[in-house]
């Protein structure tokens, strides 16, 4: 996450030298972006100018939930654009298909639409007590159950060139990418053209973008706001 938040720092000049007190201010924006939500947005977004976009995107609605198929913070910084966004969303790290159902079941408040944030971080997952195998399998259930219910799934690689590094960002990668009814993924993380080959061989639409903040931007389009 401290590569996300150093790119939001970017975008702005800091009095201070020190490490410690940038990296707080940084989260304080962050944390202020998710109170502040929809309220962000005043007007229409920009088109991010290195972002390759297709030319028709299908378009969602409702609620969201967020999970990362490898612990990874990703899913954190997605269901931040989503909040900026004013797009309702909960973020499950550990979400099982039963527990995808139990929220399906509920009428007001079911999801519509599943983001799978791929790559895998070894520390979230001996946090969590999991592996790269059981994030699989429970990956595949909750395609199933998805696709049970009606919902629509995103497949996000909002973390770049870092998680793609060893065999469980791969699987993690193989889990996700081909199941998926839209894929957004950093332009760094497909030199070797693995997630442009699955959309092609899928049908897949796919978004390519140069930064993390660019993921905004399809899902705006996505969601129609």
């Amino acid at each position: 996450m401290l590569h996300v938040l150093r790119e939001i720092g970017g975008c702005f000049k800091l009095s201070s030298t020190s490490r410690g007190i940038r990296l707080a201010m940084l989260v304080m924006i962050v944390l202020l972006g998710m109170v502040c939500g929809a309220s962000v947005l005043a007007t229409p977004l920009p088109k991010p100018s290195a972002i390759e976009i297709p030319t028709a995107l299908p378009r969602l609605e409702g609620s969201v939930v967020v999970t990362s198929i490898g612990q990874t913070p990703g899913g954190t910084w997605v269901q931040l654009l989503l909040s900026q966004l004013g797009i309702a969303s909960t973020l499950d790290n550990a979400l099982s298909a039963t527990g995808l159902a139990a929220m399906a079941s509920k009428q007001a408040t079911a999801p519509k639409v599943l983001i799978l944030v791929m790559g895998t971080s070894n520390k979230g997952m001996g946090g969590a007590g999991v592996d790269v195998s059981s994030e699989v399998a429970r990956c595949k259930s909750l395609i199933a159950r998805a696709r049970q219910l009606g919902m629509s799934i995103i497949g996000g690689q909002i973390e770049g060139a870092v998680r793609r590094t060893d065999k469980g960002d791969e699987q993690s990668n193989g889990a996700v990418a081909p199941h998926s009814d839209v894929l957004i993924v950093m332009k760094d993380a497909d030199t070797d053209g693995y997630f442009t080959k699955v959309a092609q061989q899928k049908g897949i639409p796919i978004v390519r973008i140069a930064k993390s903040l660019d993921f905004k931007y399809p899902l705006a389009l996505l969601f129609g706001k």
